[in-house]
C-alpha cells in the first residue's frame, strides 16, 4: 500500500510541479554524452491534506530527454513499469531492486525528463527500499548518485539504440495489420 501511495503521490507532483524554462537556465548548447550542469531539485505537492516533498537530480542541457531512461536501460535492461503524468505523454521510467554501489543496497530508481524550445533536461529520483528519498540534503548516499548518473550520461554508448527501439514501441505501439 505505501508503494501504492508513493506512485500516486509521485503522479500528482509531477504533474503539479512547474518546470522552470528562464532565460537564466535556457540551454544555448546542447552537449552529447555530457550536460550543462546539474541542479538539485526540491518538490512540494499536498496529498490527503499532508506535504509530501522528494528530490530530483537534474541534468541541463543533455543531448535527450531520454538519457536517464537509456543509461539505465543500457546499464540494468528494462524497466519494472511506467508510470504515465497527466501532464506528459512520455513515462516515467521505474527501475525496482538496483543495486547501484555493488554493496546489497537496493534502491528504486525513477528517470524523467522534459524537452521544450532551447530547454531540455534528464533526471533521476531514487529511493530506497523503505521508500526514504536518498537525494535529500541528509543522504549519505546523494553525493555518490550524483556522481553515479553523472558518469553513466558522460560515458554512454550514443551508438547502441536498443533502448530507444523498445521505448518507441512503448510510447507508439505497432498497430496490428488488418486482414482484407
Amino acid at each position: 500500500m505505501k508503494y501504492i501511495l508513493t506512485s500516486i503521490c509521485l503522479s500528482l507532483l509531477l504533474t503539479c510541479a512547474s518546470h522552470k524554462a528562464t532565460k537564466d537556465n535556457k540551454c544555448p548548447k546542447i552537449y552529447k554524452n555530457d550536460f550543462k550542469e546539474i541542479l538539485h531539485e526540491k518538490y512540494k505537492t499536498v496529498y490527503n491534506n499532508d506535504t509530501i516533498a522528494f528530490n530530483e537530480i537534474r541534468f541541463e542541457c543533455v543531448y535527450s530527454p531520454f538519457s536517464t531512461h537509456k543509461v539505465m536501460y543500457d546499464k540494468y535492461g528494462k524497466w519494472n513499469r511506467e508510470i504515465f503524468p497527466s501532464n506528459s505523454k512520455h513515462p516515467i521510467l521505474v527501475w525496482e531492486n538496483i543495486d547501484v554501489f555493488s554493496n546489497g543496497k537496493k534502491y528504486t530508481i525513477l528517470t524523467n525528463g522534459l524537452e521544450e524550445w532551447k530547454y531540455v533536461y534528464a533526471s533521476v529520483m531514487v529511493f530506497d527500499e523503505n521508500e526514504t528519498d536518498q537525494l535529500s540534503d541528509t543522504s549519505p548516499v546523494k553525493v555518490s548518485l550524483t556522481n553515479f548518473f553523472a558518469d553513466l550520461i558522460q560515458n554512454n554508448n550514443s551508438e547502441n539504440e536498443e533502448f530507444y527501439e523498445i521505448y518507441g514501441n512503448l510510447i507508439h505501439p505497432k498497430q496490428p495489420e488488418s486482414i482484407n
